[in-house]
């Protein structure tokens, strides 16, 4: 994929976020997607955390800061957990559809001792109060649950998206996860930040003009990554409204909208140009010929060598 030097920035970012995570949990790696949102592109990250081991393990400390993790098991396995180095604590085992909220300025870590599958969620504090400056509602002065481990439901919905994109990293897009970083901050400012969320209004939404410019910024760029940050300012709005009233408009989140796009541009392409799909699927933004077509079969229900030999004027 054609990247811009804001996306290889990113990419180098979420690299090294990787390594440090994967390091702190005592794995060899650790697939991370790393969103950058509202105006300031502060991060929000999201790790796919497993191991098929059996053996002791203890995550190393982390470095005191003012942000917020949670872990959204896939599976169930055993943990116990310390915090600011005191005694461990035995929790009940870590279960699917429960999120369990960690402050990191309370430098919390777990002995593991089993295979483990989760989706670690991470938020700093000054992300969510640009989140919420943006949206024109009240900053919280944290996160908080009523126990280590409580049922939830959405976010184990998002914790599964993430996992499935995290198997497939071509097709995680970076207005697919900053979509999902939107909702993720959305659910987690009301449900343990005790912040009302109020919805957009059925007559609010988009003017046509910024409908058209939003349209315009995205098929100018499908080479490349936009991002909802970026899209938004085109239209002079924030990221979370935007994406939600862009879906309003169109019936399509933005990511989707995307993916819609640059299979047109690939079918513009195959029947105008004598290009090979390696080269079609670069220059619509596709990372390569695979992604091309995995996406395009997905969308159309043919190989677009088959559409190709197809509809060649």
């Amino acid at each position: 994929m054609i990247q811009s030097f804001a996306g290889v920035e990113q990419m180098v970012d979420a690299v090294a976020i990787e390594a440090a995570i994967a390091k702190r949990f005592g794995l060899s790696r650790a697939p991370t997607l790393v969103a950058r949102v509202a105006a300031s592109k502060l991060p929000v990250v999201f790790t796919y955390l497993r191991s098929t081991e059996v053996g002791r393990r203890r995550t190393m400390d982390v470095p005191r800061e003012q942000s917020f993790s949670f872990q959204v098991p896939l599976t169930s396995f055993p943990w116990q957990a310390r915090f600011a180095g005191r005694e461990k604590k035995v929790v009940s085992p870590a279960m699917p559809g429960n999120a369990y909220l960690f402050d990191l300025s309370n430098n919390p870590t777990v002995d593991l001792n089993a295979p483990f599958s989760t989706v670690r969620m991470n938020i700093s504090q000054s992300a969510l109060d640009a989140l919420a400056d943006e949206r024109g509602l009240r900053r919280t002065s944290g996160l908080r649950a009523p126990s280590l481990g409580c049922p939830d439901a959405i976010m184990h919905g998002i914790a599964q998206t993430l996992a499935a994109a995290m198997e497939e990293p071509d097709e995680a897009s970076g207005l697919f996860v900053e979509y999902l970083a939107l909702a993720f901050h959305a659910h987690v400012l009301h449900t343990y930040g005790a912040i009302p969320v109020v919805p957009v209004s059925n007559r609010g939404g988009l003017a046509l003009w910024q409908l058209r410019r939003a349209c315009e910024f995205i098929e100018a760029h499908l080479d490349g990554d936009p991002s909802i940050a970026d899209i938004a300012s085109e239209c002079g709005l924030s990221s979370s409204y935007f994406a939600r009233a862009f879906k309003q408009a169109t019936g399509a989140a933005p990511h989707t909208w995307l993916s819609v796009k640059r299979v047109e541009r690939a079918k513009q392409f195959m029947k105008e140009t004598d290009l090979k799909l390696a080269e079609i699927a670069l220059a619509c933004g596709f990372v390569d010929q695979s992604h091309l077509t995995r996406t395009f079969a997905k969308s159309v229900g043919c190989s677009p060598g088959r559409w190709r030999r197809l509809n060649r004027c």
